[in-house]
């Protein structure tokens, strides 16, 4: 029997083959890989995965610690503390009163989130970057977009489910982040206090107006009806007493008094419009001239000049003049380092003229600039105040046209009622003569002194309410923290743990990119080939002698053997591969068990049989076989093509008992050249007939183009693949070469698989 201890790169395998038949020859599978299989290929798979863990973890654990200490290292040193200021404030679920209880602004998680949108508009936000002291800051001094970036920093938040809230900024000096925190509260209070008071001004005067308007109303009514009750007594003594019992009810009672309810929202309604109409129309729209003209508050004028200088250390002409200030001092200093004289030496005097002249000409040249840069900076306040004011106008806008639409409803509602009123009173004065118009004039006396009583109620409670303490209520300033904010060990923990994981996740991009083999599931799905079997590691013996040890290295030679023989009943007992004689065994390159699976597959075939079975090793460039069987090299295949000696003489029989063996052969010439003019398939035809299966290990295809020409001449091929080494890519490309040739390419091999793998899917067995 061959000697198999001797035997390297070997594999395993595990399905059986599904190819067809067309009048009884075998046929290749050509479809092209589905959807599932190329989602497979450019996909992360948990195999994937864990080759590349298993492949890459020696070198990738190093490098991943080192790069979670240098990034926790970057952010340690990096670390700025941060003092966060907070000011608490109160905003009641009802608005509070102090003797009537208004329902303007009710219970609405709306006017929570309008407040604190309110405090980080540009509405309370542009007025604090106006002042000196806050845009000095560096932090907000470089952003371009100061109040974009303040709204982003200020934080509103609520304090469980309780009506405080806080207003949060962190700032990197603990006193100026408590001078922020302050000047947003103080500008929030002060836009809504003023809103709020000039709004029920507005009201208030015109219900005054409204009160004058109704009360001279009444009087007109009432000397109507004292007129029509003395014209009444005359033609009937009792009708008099008509103005006197107000109690007289008619059937029009229920619709005035609606029509009064109507009237008085109405009047209301009219009043709070005029008010906002009289704010919006005293305000004018913005305009950039206008802007631009306007007169400027002494925060505005150090606003101006603060951000003026800055830009005018920015431009260009003043860098580069800084620029050579910078070098020529910089010679001035390396000047007196080296001379002997210091500062008495001549050049050195130079440069400390020419140095001087140069800052001259900077003031000068900040002189010329400083008007120029000024204006812009006019200009650019300028327009953020007109984008403010359009902000304003357009919230201003937003809240007058649904006031117009609320005062239309009511309008439309009160014509209709009055129009109702109309006709039914006509109805009854037709019905019951001058008695009832009297009733009727009575009772549009009362009905208008009710409007009048309602609407002085109406202004008597805005009045009274002013003094009413406000909804939104300051609970107590920022003060400088006296702490810093805690070191963020969760946030460098993190970045610690992606700096480790960083090269672990390279790796499995790389083998993604790189394609390689990594199961059997995604060989056979990708190469469009059947998979025939998976063959397992081969079977090696530890340094040390131990009894566990040659327990476990006969349970993996058992399931070695397993292997082998599984892929030897793939190819035997599938009927279209009946009539199979000669199998040639290839790769697409070196090291991916080819010539393990060969030798391996011939010893189980020969065993399975019980006849004779010729291994040939056909690759000449670095043949391997010989060495297996322990047999001469020479004479072999290379010198039977090139006619030194004949097929008999080449051919080893004493290697096995029903294994022959035709070596490789010592090249002397091109194996393209021994191969060429049919010389191959004329070998293959002297082949004798005694011998039942005919195998050959061939060159890998994509390193020898020879193996193309000696796979052609077998009945089928199969190609062989490293589980963990062999590439996707190189795989497709050898067997569409074989199949573009003529070869007939029936499946796969992959080697390579671990034991337990192989165990967990076949069991094992007990050798007696």
């Amino acid at each position: 029997m061959a000697k198999r201890h001797d035997i390297s790169r070997y594999e395993r395998p595990v399905s059986i083959a599904r190819h067809g038949t067309i009048n009884g020859e075998i046929t290749l599978p050509t479809a092209r890989p589905t959807n599932a299989a190329r989602s497979t290929e450019l996909g992360l798979t948990p195999h994937l995965v864990l080759h590349a863990l298993r492949r890459w973890w020696v070198v990738a654990t190093p490098i991943g610690l080192l790069l979670a200490t240098i990034v926790g290292a970057v952010m340690y040193a990096r670390f700025e503390p941060l003092w966060e200021a907070e000011a608490w404030f109160r905003i009641e679920e009802r608005a509070p009163y102090l003797a009537f209880q208004t329902k303007d602004e009710g219970p609405s998680k709306t006017f929570f989130q309008t407040q604190i949108e309110t405090i980080r508009s540009p509405l309370v936000l542009d007025p604090v970057i106006k002042q000196p002291e806050i845009a000095q800051m560096p932090e907000i001094g470089r952003q371009a977009d100061k109040i974009a970036w303040l709204a982003k920093q200020i934080k509103v938040t609520p304090v469980g489910e309780s009506e405080l809230f806080r207003i949060v900024y962190a700032g990197r000096d603990p006193r100026a982040a408590a001078g922020v925190v302050n000047a947003v509260t103080e500008a929030y209070f002060a836009i809504r206090d003023q809103s709020d008071a000039e709004r029920d001004r507005r009201v208030i005067e015109t219900l005054m107006r409204e009160q004058d308007k109704r009360s001279k109303e009444v009087s007109r009514l009432r000397d109507h009806v004292r007129a029509l009750a003395k014209q009444a007594t005359i033609k009937n003594p009792f009708a008099g007493k008509i103005e006197a019992d107000g109690a007289t009810r008619h059937p029009l009672a229920d619709l005035e008094g609606r029509l009064i309810s109507v009237q008085v929202e109405r009047t209301v309604l009219e009043a709070r419009l005029k008010a906002v109409e009289e704010q919006f129309a005293a305000k004018k729209p913005p305009d950039s001239a206008a802007a631009q003209n306007a007169t400027s508050t002494p925060q505005d004028v150090a606003l101006r000049d603060v951000m003026a200088e800055r830009l005018l250390d920015e431009t260009a002409e003043v860098q580069r003049q800084r620029a050579l200030i910078a070098v020529k001092q910089a010679n001035l200093k390396a000047t007196e380092e080296r001379s002997a004289k210091g500062r008495q030496d001549p050049l050195y005097v130079r440069l400390t003229q020419a140095i001087r002249s140069d800052e001259e000409t900077l003031d000068q040249l900040r002189s010329e600039l400083r008007p120029r840069v000024r204006r812009e900076v006019e200009l650019a306040i300028a327009n953020k105040r007109m984008e403010l004011d359009v902000s304003r106008v357009d919230k201003r806008r937003e809240d007058l046209v649904k006031l117009r639409s609320d005062y239309e409803g009511c309008r439309v509602m009160e014509q209709m009622l009055n129009a109702r009123y109309e006709q039914q009173r006509k109805s009854v004065e037709q019905s019951s003569g001058d008695t009832m118009e009297l009733t009727f004039k009575a009772d549009e006396l009362t009905r208008a002194e009710k409007v009048f009583e309602l609407i002085a109620q109406r202004a008597l409670q805005l009045e009274t309410e002013r003094g009413a303490p406000s909804r939104v209520t300051l609970m107590r300033a920022a003060e400088p923290p006296l702490s810093p904010q805690s070191f963020p060990y969760p946030k460098i923990a993190m970045a610690m743990l992606a700096g480790f994981c960083l090269p672990f996740a390279l790796a499995v991009l790389w083998e993604r990119q790189v394609g390689r083999v990594v199961d059997a599931r995604s060989l056979e799905q990708q190469s469009s080939l059947a998979m025939l079997g998976e063959i397992t590691y081969v079977p090696t013996r530890t340094l040390l002698p131990h009894d566990s040890a040659d327990a476990r290295l006969g349970y993996e030679s058992r399931l070695f053997e397993e292997s082998i023989d599984s892929l030897r009943t793939s190819l035997t007992l599938s009927d279209h591969m009946s009539e199979m004689r000669v199998l040639a065994v290839t790769s697409a390159v070196n090291h991916e068990g080819k010539t393990s699976v060969a030798v391996q597959l011939a010893i189980s075939l020969a065993r399975s049989t019980r006849e004779p079975l010729l291994l040939i090793d056909g690759d000449m460039r670095s043949p391997d076989v010989h060495r297996v069987f322990q047999a001469p090299l020479e004479p072999g295949l290379a010198m039977v093509l090139a006619g030194a000696c004949t097929l008999e003489e080449a051919i080893v029989t004493n290697a096995s008992a029903d294994i022959h063996l035709l070596p490789a052969g010592r090249l002397r010439v091109s194996p393209h050249q021994l191969l060429g003019n049919g010389t191959w398939k004329a070998l293959l035809a002297r082949i004798p007939t005694r011998y039942r299966y005919v195998v050959i290990d061939t060159p890998p295809v994509l390193a020898a183009s020879e193996a193309i020409v000696l796979a052609n001449g077998a009945d089928v091929a199969v190609v062989c693949a490293m589980r963990g080494m062999s590439r996707m890519d190189q795989i497709r490309k050898t067997i569409e070469r074989l199949a573009a040739t003529g070869c007939r390419p029936v499946g796969t091999v992959l080697s390579g698989v671990p034991t337990r793998y192989y165990a967990s899917r076949y069991g094992d067995y007990t050798q007696v």
